[in-house]
């Protein structure tokens, strides 16, 4: 494999700033230098890598397909997955969470149930900001904090029972609207199934109410607007559909652990 680079155990592309480890889970924090050429390079991980992008843009190849990312965004990387990285906007920065095989070994979880978590959990973002938030606090309970909230992530959404064919229409079509203000009969009619099935099953098959579920949404879609766009908060707050500032921070906050503000800082 010439010219492809292998990364071991605590090894990753960019400066290390910081560093942590929680039982099978190494969290890292990394910034990209324009100077260092290596950013670019064709590479793959001995373990599984969950990164976020905390700022900057850039252009990632891989499994043959490109794909953008920004601030906000979630990447899975397992184990073995070659994959390049070209950074378009700097500064850049991102905190990856490393998982060796004792955090497997010990909790019973696969690549296959991580990929899913991040795929369709509503909640993936925020869970993401919560961590990097105890990362950054730094203190005796930090360890554990980032324990409890990437079980949060992985168990929420690995349930036993075979989900209904609805269920994935009624997501499918959440995620489509997003900004809109949807009431539950049209919702039942788009889904093909009667409005007291939804308000019956919705909680136990997306693990919360309809209403936090779309928060969810709005909130994880502000992300990239906060960091990317010049919109003030107030405009970004209408955008995503929050009736005004105030409703949106709070719910930013509640969520990511974050004030609007503050995580445009980060």
């Amino acid at each position: 494999m010439t010219g492809i680079l292998s990364l071991g155990k605590k090894q990753y592309l960019g400066n290390l700033t910081n560093i942590r480890f929680a039982e099978g889970v190494i969290i890292s924090a990394l910034t990209a230098d324009p100077s260092e050429t290596s950013n670019d390079v064709l590479h793959f991980h001995e373990n599984p890598i969950l990164s976020f992008i905390l700022e900057g843009n850039s252009f990632e190849k891989i499994n043959r397909e490109i794909n953008r990312r920004s601030a906000g965004d979630i990447r899975f990387y397992r184990a073995g997955d070659l994959h390049q990285v070209r950074i378009q906007n700097f500064p850049s920065r991102n905190i990856n969470f490393e998982l060796d095989s004792e955090f497997f070994y010990q909790n019973g979880f696969c690549e296959e149930k991580i990929n899913a978590a991040i795929q369709r959990n509503p909640s993936a973002k925020s869970l993401f900001l919560r961590m990097y938030k105890e990362f950054s606090l730094g203190d005796d309970f930090t360890d554990p904090s980032i324990q409890i909230l990437l079980f949060n992530l992985l168990i929420e959404t690995a349930p036993n029972r075979k989900k209904p064919v609805w269920t994935k229409a009624l997501y499918e079509l959440l995620n489509d609207r997003w900004n809109e203000q949807i009431g539950l009969r049209e919702l039942a009619n788009a889904v093909n199934v009667h409005p007291v099935t939804i308000s019956k099953y919705f909680t136990r098959y997306f693990a919360c109410t309809l209403g936090e579920f779309m928060r969810r949404l709005r909130v994880n879609k502000s992300l990239s607007m906060i960091k990317n766009s010049r919109l003030s908060l107030t405009e970004i707050a209408f955008q995503c559909g929050f009736a005004d500032q105030s409703h949106f921070t709070r719910n930013f906050k509640e969520l990511t652990g974050f004030l609007p503000k503050d995580y445009k800082k980060l």
